[in-house]
């Protein structure tokens, strides 16, 4: 297909074919304001087809239209598998292939084995990805003798409601300081990590296989291509770990959605408009004071008489014998505990005192 013909594409898409860096990658460079269009700063989101001129710093990128490619590499220890063209010493300069090609998963340098590599950007994103999804077997090598207790306690072994011994990872002693472990999809693929928990430390590390590819006959530093019924098996496997990754979000998501829907319109701890209010210690409401029948703090209730405090005293005098109390009239000589003006000069009768009233002397 000529160049001219190209469908435009995503620009971080378009850098990535290029072979210049992954396309996370290239959207931090996008950030960074380091990539140009036409010799305009680029969007995140611009789309670009061959005849635009695609700039990162001083490098004009160039993609060729290629077929599809995808090898299977016996990588050399102490090689990085990563396709940096900062980093001299790779996969990709090693294979020096002419498709733009990336390594596919993740392999240590110092460790040896299969790797895939391939000129599929989106393939090659979706499978290092979902790399734990892939069945995978390694020799490892150790740096002391192995034990029983060390294989039972890595091999994850445990007793069913049977009784009977059951493992979650294979493992099998190939010497007396390497075992091959075969790490099943969905479980932990660091190695490493695991050994190093158990106060070991791993001296070498080869892949072997990846699901049913394995290295046969194929020499270290030596690759061959992958037929499309080959690489299609791979691809089924992301492609059903990314839809099943989706399922789950959703309900996940729809979960959280009835969750709320069934709370109800209460938010954090507030209380519905339709509770009933709760007795509080101390002032009450204005609300509830004026709703209430009852006295609030030392108020009088409404409509309760006054007392007559003419004479002197808030209290009755008796009246005359045999009268019923508080009949008769205030004694004339009574004094009043009032020191207002008005009492001065030991003047009778006046009003009463607001605060409590003092007997006289």
């Amino acid at each position: 297909m000529p160049l001219n013909t190209m469908e435009p594409k995503r620009l971080n898409k378009f850098i990535s074919d290029a072979g210049f860096c992954s396309r996370r990658e290239a959207d931090r460079l996008i950030e960074e304001e380091r990539v140009t269009v036409n010799g305009k700063l680029a969007d995140a989101g611009a789309k670009v087809t061959a005849t635009d001129k695609v700039r990162i710093d001083d490098q004009i990128l160039r993609v060729r239209e290629e077929l599809p490619v995808f090898l299977i590499f016996n990588k050399p220890a102490n090689m990085s598998a990563k396709a940096d063209p900062s980093v001299r010493d790779n996969v990709v300069r090693a294979i020096n292939h002419p498709a733009s090609l990336q390594p596919i998963g993740h392999l240590d340098r110092d460790a040896d084995g299969l790797l895939f590599l391939s000129n599929d950007s989106d393939l090659v994103s979706r499978m290092t990805k979902y790399d734990n999804k892939y069945e995978q077997e390694f020799l490892v090598t150790v740096n002391k003798l192995l034990t029983s207790e060390f294989l039972t306690k890595l091999s994850g072994s445990e007793d069913n409601a049977s009784g009977e011994k059951t493992q979650k990872t294979f493992i099998a002693k190939e010497g007396s300081n390497r075992f091959r472990i075969i790490l099943k999809a969905s479980t932990n693929h660091n190695i490493k990590r695991m050994v190093e928990e158990l106060g070991y430390r791993v001296e070498h590390l080869s892949r072997i296989r990846i699901e049913k590819f394995t290295l046969a006959k194929l020499p270290s530093g030596h690759w061959r291509a992958l037929n499309p019924a080959e690489v299609e098996s791979l691809a089924s496997i992301a492609t059903t770990a990314r839809a099943k990754s989706r399922e789950r979000n959703l309900e996940a998501k729809s979960s959280y959605t009835s969750r709320g829907a069934s709370s109800g319109a209460r938010v954090g701890k507030s209380r519905p408009t339709d509770a009933p209010s709760k007795e509080r210690d101390g002032k009450s409401s204005p609300a509830a004071a004026s709703s209430s029948r009852e006295r609030v703090g030392k108020s009088k209730p409404a409509g309760t008489a006054a007392k007559s405090n003419t004479g002197g005293f808030s209290r009755s005098t008796p009246g005359p014998k045999g009268a019923p109390k508080g009949s008769g009239p205030a004694k004339s000589g009574a004094r009043s505990s009032s020191k207002s003006p008005e009492n001065k000069g030991g003047s009778r009768g006046g009003s009463a005192p607001k605060g409590p009233s003092k007997r006289g002397r």
